[in-house]
């Protein structure tokens, strides 16, 4: 987690050294003449504004120990949306409040809030409706549940519907239900909801009807073991991924990571296909992978090649954590895609 502390004062100074004991992976910042030789601190040169704008893309949060209106004009010209910018908090240098200023549901930045103002026996100021009103956004239910949105318009006006006061249906298709507020009614069949104003429902499955009042969020609990000859086309390895998925009616959208053996982490088709899908790629050692070979058919040939016997079906089963395979081996043009689905957590 890439956490900056900035502050120009020394008092802020202070603060930001007993909060870096709380956050200890966190870079404190502050004017040259406060670094004072201390390794600890990092110089804020030329000025605030050219530092900011040099580490915005690169923090998850920034914490500031300074006037709200510093903050405002020193982070203007870098802010693009609530999807991308780092969760921004404000603190005074006395750390009587801690203030969520920006990206407070998906930046974190009401969560990390509550934690430093519990740490400093401050008080916490958290503005987002949703909040206020004991509730919670839909983007704060998919960050809980590790789930991905594509539509975020109809997110916020679901949102909108919740911070009013109404209740909105919501459907877990296969995922574990959480404790939600009252706002949120769990029905018991996907039909029960197309009843209701609004609705969201929990499946990693591929949905081809579009709904206008109901939000599908899909649960990052899907992995793709790969294994392919050397040099197959992008497009091909593209192709086979779609199909495998729509063999067993799944959401490339729900697919958390792509996994293949070792000898494979330089294949150009496969580096290339996880950056077009946006996909990490996670790499199996043959070592991993001869722990648990025996569990999975094997080609006597392959085991000869690269000295283990199967490749898709035990990397997908590692890399899912043992998760239950879904398809064990989807066969085209020389590539094998295999599907696990990672078991739910208690």
């Amino acid at each position: 987690m890439n956490i900056g502390i900035f502050t120009v004062t020394q008092g802020g100074r202070n603060l930001g050294l007993k909060l870096k004991e709380f956050l200890p992976e966190a870079k404190l910042y502050t004017l040259e003449k406060f670094c004072q030789d201390d390794d600890k601190l990092l110089p804020i040169k030329p000025d605030l504004k050219t530092v900011i704008g040099q580490v915005f893309n690169k923090m998850d949060y920034i914490i500031f120990i300074m006037a709200t209106g510093i903050v405002v004009r020193s982070i203007a010209p870098y802010i693009r949306d609530k999807y991308n910018d780092p969760g921004i908090i404000v603190m005074d240098e006395k750390g009587q409040n801690v203030i969520s200023l920006l990206s407070g549901h998906i930046g974190g930045a009401n969560d990390l809030t509550l934690k430093v103002a519990d740490y400093l026996k401050a008080n916490p100021v958290i503005t987002t409706a949703s909040d206020v009103n004991k509730t919670m956004a839909i983007d704060t239910l998919s960050m809980v549940l590790n789930c991905k949105i594509t539509d975020w318009a109809l997110a916020k006006k679901i949102t909108a519907h919740l911070v009013n006061g109404d209740r909105v249906g919501i459907y877990w298709a296969s995922t574990k239900a959480i404790s939600l507020p009252p706002s949120y009614e769990t029905v018991n069949t996907f039909s029960d909801l197309l009843n209701k104003p609004y609705g969201v429902f929990i499946s990693n499955e591929d949905t081809e009807q579009e709904y206008k009042t109901l939000l599908q969020l899909y649960p990052q609990n899907l992995v793709l073991g790969i294994g392919c000859r050397r040099d197959t086309p992008v497009t091909t390895i593209l192709d086979t991924i779609n199909l495998a998925l729509r063999k067993v009616n799944k959401s490339i959208l729900a697919v958390k990571k792509i996994a293949t053996v070792d000898v494979k982490a330089d294949e150009t088709g496969l580096i290339e296909a996880g950056r077009i899908l946006n996909i990490p790629i996670e790499i199996i050692s043959r070592e991993e992978i001869t722990k648990v070979e025996e569990l999975f058919e094997g080609s006597s040939f392959v085991k000869k090649t690269i000295g283990v016997g199967s490749v898709s079906e035990p990397c997908a089963y590692i890399a899912s954590n043992k998760g239950q395979v879904l398809i064990n081996k989807f066969k085209n043009q020389g590539i094998t895609v295999s599907i696990a689905e990672e078991e739910e957590m208690n």
